[in-house]
């Protein structure tokens, strides 16, 4: 792709990405990261129903925000061509928000298989629009992959033929019901659920907004202070090295939901111990793949993009300590809010934005140049994953703890 497109192309991929992400992160409304948490599949299904619900509402909102501050928001993320492509935004964020309330309800039902066609959809959907867009000129191609990859991710995730087969069997042995009867159900289902999670809506959804714009402050601020062309470097090593950690990330992430979900709904402790078994081999493919990062990018950066992206593979070693803290730490984040402490998860969101943010603005002022601000940037986050480490193994151990003394109790009852 650096071939094809420039680095004034990628600073506005780079703007575009973290809108569209920062809007799909809230439009479920938090409801997505509730999906996994209930017992009963009745009470899943609700909470779908009010992410989707929620999609709704906030892609209306954003069509209407893109529509009459597109130019605003294109000088604020240095990315002109939110100007011109308004819609690209409402879109991205729309189909952003349908792929994360889709993988919910897969890693719920611990459905590994269609989520690999998700992956792999994703992936040869928006590498293809880049491709066939190239041609134009201009980074539409770029900032238009972002949406066709996530569509293609959703069709990937329809159930294949066993699948279809399995739930017709499954749903053909459920008693008639009166339309109007089961419409009435649904819907007090759906108010039950609303209120026995609203913390989700009203703790959740801030969270994962500043929990995105932590992730994206790095490009958006450095694109505000020193314009889109100037971080195209940074953009491409985020590209490069940044997606890939961000899918293993993602893939882990779900088989965490999967498996410790299963677990916390059980209440049956173990958790801690559950936990330990994704850190440790999770640290070891992270350490050994940064080291590689690091020893191999500053010799093949210039042999695969070109000399003009020479500079990239010093971006790349810069960054490479906060991506493996990443590696590390996210996918194991997602046990904060199966376990309900979505207090918790909302501090440390808002701690790693303020701690993020000063580096880069703090060095930028100071005249450090781009470089400056990612060292800083990476010094920063790799501490703030440290902490975030330190919260969930504390939420698991309490959560195991609960557990045992819940048994206590039912035994000397019983």
């Amino acid at each position: 792709m650096p071939r094809l497109y420039g680095p004034a192309d990628l600073g506005a991929l780079a703007g575009v990405a973290a809108v569209s992400a920062m809007g799909g992160a809230v439009a479920p409304l938090g409801y997505d990261r509730a999906v996994v948490v209930p017992r009963g599949e009745t009470s899943a299904r609700a909470l779908v129903t009010l992410a989707l619900g929620g999609v709704v509402v906030v892609g209306l909102a954003a069509t209407v925000a893109a529509w009459c501050w597109g130019p605003a928001l294109a000088r604020l993320t240095g990315a002109p061509v939110l100007a011109d492509f308004w819609w690209v935004c409402p879109v991205t964020i729309v189909v952003v928000a349908l792929q994360r309330v889709v993988t919910s309800w897969l890693a719920r039902r611990r459905d590994y298989r269609a989520l690999a066609r998700r992956t792999a959809w994703q992936g040869l959907g928006q590498v293809a629009c880049n491709l066939a867009l190239a041609p134009l000129g201009g980074p539409l191609g770029l900032v238009l992959g972002v949406a066709a990859g996530r569509s293609a991710s959703l069709v990937g995730s329809f159930p294949g033929r066993r699948d279809r087969s399995r739930l017709r069997h499954s749903g053909a042995r459920r008693q008639p019901v009166a339309r109007g009867v089961a419409r009435t159900r649904r819907l007090l289902v759906v108010c039950s659920v609303s209120v026995r999670y609203r913390r989700f809506p009203l703790v959740t959804t801030w969270s994962s907004l500043v929990n995105v714009a932590g992730q994206q402050a790095l490009l958006v601020l450095l694109a505000s202070l020193h314009g889109a062309p100037a971080i195209g470097a940074l953009a491409l090593t985020m590209r490069v090295l940044g997606a890939p950690v961000g899918m293993v990330a993602d893939a882990v992430g779900l088989q965490v939901e999967g498996q410790i979900g299963a677990l916390a709904r059980a209440r049956r402790g173990g958790l801690s111990r559950s936990v330990t078994r994704f850190l440790v081999p999770l640290a070891g493919v992270a350490s050994t793949g940064g080291v590689l990062c690091v020893v191999l990018a500053p010799p093949s950066f210039p042999v695969l993009f070109g000399d003009a992206w020479g500079e990239s593979a010093s971006t790349a070693v810069a960054v490479v300590p906060a991506l493996v803290a990443q590696m590390i730490a996210s996918p194991l984040s997602r046990v904060l809010p199966m376990l309900e402490r979505q207090a918790t998860q909302l501090g440390w969101d808002v701690a790693r934005l303020v701690a993020t943010t000063v580096a880069v603005v703090g060095t930028g002022t100071t005249g450090a140049g781009v470089l400056g601000s990612v060292v800083a940037w990476s010094a920063a986050s790799v501490v703030s994953y440290g902490a975030l480490l330190v919260l969930v193994l504390h939420a698991a151990r309490r959560a195991d703890r609960l557990a045992v003394g819940g048994r206590s109790t039912a035994s000397v009852h019983g």
